[in-house]
């Protein structure tokens, strides 16, 4: 499926996003949409099965790179991802054929605690984070607090937020382990939890499982 190519300007010069618009959308008729962001080893170019799946969906979804990443320019920190995630996320609800009540923030591994951090200042219809960490502490394995410099909380982000989570998991998963998640789902007992026979980045061993389950907590979401 076709996708529209976009740049934010930053001080560090341009930064990607690529756009999938939804089948029958106007201005008129406006649509869910999903804001998406990726793992830290990955580019948006890896997220297109996953854009393509929203869009069979009915679902606008907008894949936000990070500075340095692919075609991008500048270096990421935190403060920079997150200011250039909410500029995505405003141009998005922008977009006349996207309903604003209905964006839901898609996050994986990294992009799940990006996500959950924008959540703060933007809030979505609904936030789903797969292979996500509790936090970079968490995952530092007991270095000193001066040495992380970029302090993603995922787990107190998605404590703050009042919405539906979904958190999705593999059993597999050697890089966030997934007593991650189930620390998650104890501690947010309301957040939906659904685990795969997978690693970090193999994907789900059924797809279309996997967008069933997704296509059922949206519908709960933005009932």
């Amino acid at each position: 499926m076709e996708f529209e190519r976009l740049w934010l300007q930053t001080d560090q010069g341009d930064v990607e996003g690529w756009l999938f618009r939804a089948d029958g959308v106007e201005a008129t008729k406006p649509g869910p949409a999903v804001l998406m962001a990726h793992g830290n080893r990955e580019l948006i170019d890896f997220c297109r099965e996953r854009a393509n799946g929203y869009q069979r969906l009915g679902y606008t979804v907008l894949l936000g790179e990070y500075r340095g990443y692919g075609r991008s320019a500048g270096s990421p920190s935190q403060e920079r991802v997150a200011s250039d995630f909410q500029a995505f996320y405003d141009l998005l609800v922008s977009l006349p054929f996207v309903d604003p009540q209905k964006v839901v923030f898609h996050g994986r591994s990294l992009g799940g605690s990006v996500l959950s951090e924008l959540s703060r200042r933007r809030q979505p219809a609904g936030i789903i984070v797969e292979s996500t960490f509790i936090s970079i502490k968490a995952m530092a394995h007991g270095a000193p607090d001066l040495l992380l410099v970029d302090r993603y909380d995922t787990l107190s982000a998605l404590m703050d937020y009042p919405g539906p989570i979904l958190i999705i998991h593999g059993t597999r998963d050697d890089v966030v382990p997934v007593s991650h998640a189930l620390e998650m789902k104890k501690r947010i007992p309301r957040a939906e939890l659904l685990l795969y026979d997978f690693g970090h980045s193999d994907g789900p061993p059924d797809w279309d499982v996997y967008w069933n389950d997704i296509s059922a907590f949206l519908k709960r979401a933005l009932d």
